[in-house]
């Protein structure tokens, strides 16, 4: 077994540094749900945009993803998607290239009307077909224009919202208020999928008509106050925030408002989308992941023993320093007075740096980069950026601090309980708190820490595992949570962390690894996988190490991530979560990162004993 594991760690290693560019970064595909993909072709033939090649490729891998069943898939394990499947439908009717009267489009209609119809989609394709003159604004109305007026200070706010919300929220408000859609000679008649009004509607409808009696004046602020707030935030790409779906919002809000199809900023929109494909140009990524990929590889290769002055580790390291965020973002309005220090998910964001990615990051610069006097500043911006971004409660959110939406994550609205607050979390948590005392030397004693460690305990789930918001779903929060407390000297006797061992010990499956479905976020609970998956195995073996826990289940664990050969389905289920039960991802570079960690720190717990 010591032969095979050198064998395996070397190949992943290989595998990692042939993905590094001149530049220093990792370059992987960060694959998401098909929405974007047909968000591109929509707008594409929306701005009569001459893209023929790219449109081909779009239609394709959307043909390509269609079930024999008609239907498009969520996650892989799901029985069809309705409101992908109606997103694929209209896309590629949009398209101009495939008949209604396909036996392919015709057993996607007959799903569709099967299970509802338009109806019974979910609130952002709902929104898309209203931009797009399918279904009527008003019945959409959860948010009047005025709301962007509401101070602060007010029970509820548009800076309740998490900072992710907002930035799509600011678009769709200013062209639900416009009442804004757009019909070209390529959209299509989806009336065929449309059923019987709902009386919510009328009650909707009503609501709507009170709220714009409003005087005008104040309509007008509103109204400037959304777009200003959409405005500042476009990137140096021309994207809003580095966000495909925001994007794609902000667009038909600047149509809305009067700008042209072919305007500067919109086409800068679009070739700045167009620079965030992958897959040879078939596949458009909500949001690339360079940042996150290169953090993590140049962490999990110097656990891997890779010298710190090697040129791999340095290039990505500067690589990482150039991309650190200096202006402040919308955190600043909770943390005046922190100097900004964070990084972002993509190296095209600049004011919108996150938690995980901020540790992710300052785990990889590397010490002789520090013994520059520049470099421990930014280093130490960074760490105190992140301590600053503790929520009250002593957990950490994503993006900004104590942001809980308390009266809105209860609006009907898909995924608003999941998007709307930016809550703290057992992955945030735990992996934040295994930064500070692995990497920051902070110590159990220290405020922070006892909060964090208070907070994971507290929020332990009844059956012993924790709740991961951002990876699939309750492996990944019960490794985050336990590899935290441990890096903080909580003792494996201690009932949260047997608690959590046992969870896992529980879930293991015959073949030796672990697979947890994406339908653990909708049904709340664990929800086994018909097949394990390489990174789920990897974060269960790697918190099963960190415990120096010894015995069959560690062993089989290790034997499966040592495999000659694994299947399609365990290499790219998706275990990551932008919106769960909408919006599900595979990250590519994860079938490297996670199993590399887990064998690496097996490999040391051997060495030890």
């Amino acid at each position: 077994m010591d032969n095979m594991l050198e064998e395996r760690i070397g190949d992943l290693i290989q595998k990692a540094l042939s993905s590094q560019s001149d530049q220093g970064a990792f370059k992987f595909c960060f694959e998401n749900s098909i929405v974007t993909d047909s968000m591109m072709i929509v707008l594409i033939r929306t701005l009569e945009l001459s893209e023929e090649r790219l449109l081909e490729q779009l239609v394709h891998r959307l043909l390509d993803k269609q079930s024999r069943g008609g239907y498009w898939k969520l996650s892989g394990d799901d029985e069809g998607n309705l409101s992908t499947t109606v997103q694929a439908y209209h896309s590629l009717l949009f398209s101009g290239m495939i008949s209604r009267h396909d036996e392919r489009m015709k057993k996607a209609e007959r799903y569709i009307q099967k299970w509802g119809g338009m109806e019974r989609t979910d609130t952002l394709t709902k929104i898309f077909l209203a931009l797009n003159g399918h279904i009527k604004w008003p019945r959409l109305c959860h948010f009047p224009m005025l709301f962007m007026l509401l101070p602060e200070s007010f029970p509820v706010s548009f800076y309740d919202l998490s900072s992710y919300a907002r930035v799509h929220f600011a678009p769709i408000i200013l062209a639900q208020d416009y009442r804004y859609s757009i019909k070209t000679r390529w959209t299509p008649d989806l009336s065929h999928l449309q059923v019987e009004e709902r009386i919510l509607g009328g009650v909707i409808t009503s609501a709507w008509d009170a709220a714009v009696q409003f005087p005008s004046h104040l309509i007008y602020h509103a109204r400037k106050r959304a777009e200003q707030y959409m405005l500042q935030r476009i990137e140096a790409d021309g994207t809003l925030f580095n966000y495909a779906t925001a994007t794609f919002f902000m667009i038909y809000a600047m149509l809305a408002i009067g700008y042209e199809r072919h305007s500067n900023p919109i086409l800068n929109a679009m070739n700045g989308l167009k620079g965030m494909f992958c897959l040879n140009e078939s596949h458009l990524q909500n949001s690339p992941s360079t940042i996150w990929d290169s953090a993590l590889l140049s962490y999990v290769l110097q656990e891997a023993g890779m010298a710190q002055s090697s040129p791999s580790i340095l290039k990505v390291t500067y690589y990482l320093l150039q991309h650190q965020q200096t202006k402040p973002g919308d955190w600043a309005d909770k943390r005046p007075n922190v100097s900004p220090g964070g990084w972002g998910f993509s190296e095209g964001n600049t004011t919108h740096p996150d938690v995980d990615d901020t540790t992710a990051a300052l785990r990889a610069i590397t010490v002789p980069t520090l013994m520059n006097p520049g470099y421990q500043t930014k280093w130490q911006n960074g760490f105190n950026w992140v301590i600053a971004m503790q929520n009250k409660d002593g957990g950490w959110p994503a993006f900004e601090p104590d942001r809980k939406a308390l009266l809105l994550k209860d609006l009907p609205i898909d995924g608003a309980q999941s998007s709307f607050p930016d809550d703290s979390t057992a992955d945030l948590t735990g992996r934040t708190l295994e930064f500070l005392c692995n990497y920051a030397g902070l110590k159990m004693g220290h405020p922070s820490i006892q909060m964090a460690i208070n907070w994971l305990v507290q929020h332990q789930e009844r059956d012993g595992s924790w709740y991961g918001r951002w990876g699939v779903c309750y492996i990944y929060g019960t490794w985050a949570a336990i590899t935290g407390l441990k890096a903080s000297g909580v003792a494996n006797d201690h009932p949260a962390i047997e608690k959590g061992i046992a969870f896992l010990k529980r879930t293991q499956s015959k073949d030796g690894g672990w697979g947890e479905s994406c339908q653990s976020y909708e049904k709340k609970r664990f929800i086994s996988l018909s097949h394990s998956t390489l990174s789920q195995t990897a974060w269960a073996v790697d918190a099963l190490t960190v415990c120096q826990h010894q015995g069959d289940v560690l062993k089989r664990g290790v034997e499966y991530l040592l495999k000659d050969s694994f299947t399609k389905e365990e290499r790219t289920y998706p275990t990551g979560a932008g919106l769960p039960g909408s919006f599900y991802i595979y990250y590519h570079s994860y079938e490297i990162i996670w199993p590399l960690l887990a064998l690496v720190h097996y490999r040391k717990l051997s060495e030890a004993t």
